[in-house]
């Protein structure tokens, strides 16, 4: 969305404020649409018995392509680009001839849309008009994944950043403008020439292009010029205006605050810390939107009863220090809640072959079973260190069990679940 030209008096600069143009916004939003974009899409199940992935075509479609024209990473790219510049991103659910099953997510740019209500069936529907075609859709709202930003003051979608930015884009603009001409006239000559000998006006603009093609190109680098006895030079001192560094460095915060980030994001010299607080207050919530919003739109409501759902992961640890790393893959690892190969995944080694193992450490038992685990002995023990099982019938723990300090499982991710 761009603003239209502010009025100003002849000789001044012309602040336009084009978001598009802003080379600030355009590294904001590849910023944040490149790590959004690096989310992992998942279609998961969770009841009693733990969460189980799913891996049947909707998940395969999410995870890899949701257009024959995107990818996943492309998809989300695009729609995270449109969600910073407009505060509003779109996306097209493609469904087959029978509706049984999703063909594609197609993320559009619309020159215009509109969300409102139908008053006879009730049904919410989504008019646009597409940029690819430039024809006019209508459809139901349903069908249309939805993020949104700023969602304060409209019924149905989240307010524009141009209002809020738009002053401090146009002294941002202004200031470059200065500085681009303080470069360009820091090389050439100013002042007049006087003609010591009668000449018509023709003549005299020809001797001045003249002098201006040799001495005051910005090619002249020496700013040395030489005149013979028919022309004078007399230079006007200019006084060269000040870049006002700390009120461009106070803009550009400006900015940065309005989308919760820094320069050391923006320029990938981050610590953990930085990582962390800009993961949590930027990527994070527009996770939850896509994982809420694709939920209810791909899903049906008896899937959603089931405990099936769509969110959007990421690996956290991968901006973490090696020390973190390490820390952290060893407690995971211990536990079983990682393999041998995600955990050296962590400290950047290769896969190794059967490394799809999860190593579960006998050191934890729960903590009614104590007993059992120290004396090898089943049911509960009396004063004398005895059952309450006749003689004979008593079980122990194996000796090699108690023995060996991890147990191998081939399981990963928990037990297969397939829909009937």
């Amino acid at each position: 969305m761009k603003f239209s030209p502010i009025f100003t008096i002849r000789g001044e600069y012309n602040a336009v404020a084009d978001m598009d143009a802003s080379d600030i916004i355009g590294s904001i939003t590849n910023c944040i649409a490149t790590n959004v974009a690096k989310l992992t899409p998942q279609l998961i199940r969770t009841d009693s018995k733990g969460m189980l992935i799913r891996d049947d075509y909707l998940a395969k479609l999410l995870s890899l392509r949701w257009s024959p024209e995107l990818s996943t990473y492309d998809a989300l790219y695009k729609m995270t680009a449109q969600l910073v510049r407009d505060s509003n991103a779109f996306a097209i659910v493609f469904y087959s001839d029978d509706f049984s099953r999703v063909k594609s997510i197609v993320p559009i740019t619309a020159r215009g849309y509109r969300i409102w209500e139908d008053e006879e069936t009730g049904t919410l529907l989504f008019r646009f008009t597409w940029d690819y075609d430039g024809k006019i859709y209508t459809i139901p709202y349903q069908s249309v994944i939805h993020i949104k930003a700023r969602f304060d003051k409209k019924r149905f979608l989240g307010s524009a950043p141009d209002p809020a930015l738009r002053n401090t884009l146009e002294l941002l603009d202004a200031t470059g403008q200065a500085l681009k001409n303080t470069v360009k006239n820091s090389a050439n000559l100013k002042g007049y020439l006087k003609y010591n000998n009668f000449a018509d006006n023709e003549e005299l603009k020809n001797k001045v292009k003249e002098f201006q093609t040799a001495y005051m190109d910005a090619s002249n680098e020496g700013g040395l010029g030489g005149l013979d006895n028919t022309m004078e030079f007399h230079e006007i001192n200019q006084r060269t205006p000040s870049i006002p560094t700390l009120q461009s460095q106070f803009l550009r915060d400006n900015i940065y605050r309005y989308y919760n980030v820094n320069e050391n994001i923006l320029m990938s010299k981050f610590s953990e810390t930085d990582w962390n607080a800009f993961y949590e207050s930027v990527i994070e919530p527009i996770a939850l939107q896509l994982s809420l919003e694709f939920t209810f739109k791909l899903l049906t409501e008896r899937e959603r009863g089931f405990g099936n759902k769509i969110i959007f992961s990421s690996n956290r640890l991968q901006y973490a220090t090696l020390q973190t790393r390490s820390a952290v893959g060893s407690i995971l690892y211990d536990r079983g809640i990682i393999t041998i190969n995600e955990f050296r995944e962590l400290l950047y080694y290769e896969p190794i072959e059967d490394g799809d193992v999860r190593m579960v450490s006998l050191n934890y038992v729960k903590a009614d079973e104590q007993s059992l685990y120290q004396i090898g002995q089943q049911g509960e023990t009396n004063g004398d260190n005895q059952t309450n099982e006749p003689e004979g019938q008593q079980a122990k723990i194996p000796t090699r069990i108690i023995t060996n300090a991890y147990l191998g499982t081939k399981l990963k991710g928990g037990r297969e679940w397939k829909m009937n």
